[in-house]
């Protein structure tokens, strides 16, 4: 149960309010301080290695790869026995999908230094591939601290799969397809969502 007397209530409408916040911001300025400064020194990271990261991280946040690896994670969870879990991947698409009908609402504008071919269409804030990022790999962290029963490969997993959020809004920015307040506005939003979804999993389960 939410307990509004909690630290946790009050750090989640703080977060909530950040990130209203940051999507109004980012509706009224098509970028922030600092963020071509950001783009530009990340691009000059620029490597053929790179590029090939970058470009791998771009397929795996398009819509076949993230239908795919959802399905298959529910899938899985449904044929343990873990129906919760199962319904609480599920309903991150919801959240994912929201993310993305947002786009047009706040209207804003990609960059146009584009690299490594990358493609962008439509409106850039939030990322959703940032959203789905944060989203599936909570997700995954969320699964394997109730999965996974040695401490240390846990850990090793979590952070493993941390990483792969990181470098995931890293190379938005890379391809020049975001702006990094983008993929913080993704990132923002998908904690909030990741902590309903979480939330009400944990409420629905312990009744």
């Amino acid at each position: 149960m939410v307990n509004r007397s909690s630290w946790r209530f009050w750090a989640f409408l703080t977060g909530l309010a950040l990130t209203v916040a940051l999507f109004i911001l980012a509706w009224g300025y098509p970028k922030f301080p600092g963020d071509e400064t950001a783009l530009l020194g990340i691009q000059g990271l620029q490597s053929p290695w790179m590029d090939g990261v970058a470009r791998v991280m771009y397929e795996f946040g398009e819509l076949p790869a993230v239908l795919g690896l959802v399905g298959v994670l529910a899938l899985a969870l449904f044929a343990a026995g873990r129906r919760a879990d199962g319904v609480m991947v599920v309903a991150a698409l919801i959240f994912m999908a929201a993310g993305q009908s947002l786009k047009p609402v706040v209207g804003r504008i990609r960059p146009g230094q584009i690299l490594a071919g990358a493609e962008s269409a439509g409106f850039g804030f939030p990322s959703g591939h940032s959203v789905f990022a944060f989203l599936f790999g909570g997700l995954l962290i969320y699964l394997a601290g109730g999965l996974i029963r040695n401490t240390f490969v846990r850990r090793m997993v979590q952070v493993a799969i941390g990483l792969w959020v990181v470098a995931m809004g890293i190379s938005r920015v890379y391809l020049g397809v975001h702006w990094p307040s983008d993929v913080i506005g993704g990132f923002m939003f998908g904690a909030i969502a990741l902590t309903v979804i979480i939330t009400l999993r944990n409420t629905l389960s312990s009744r």
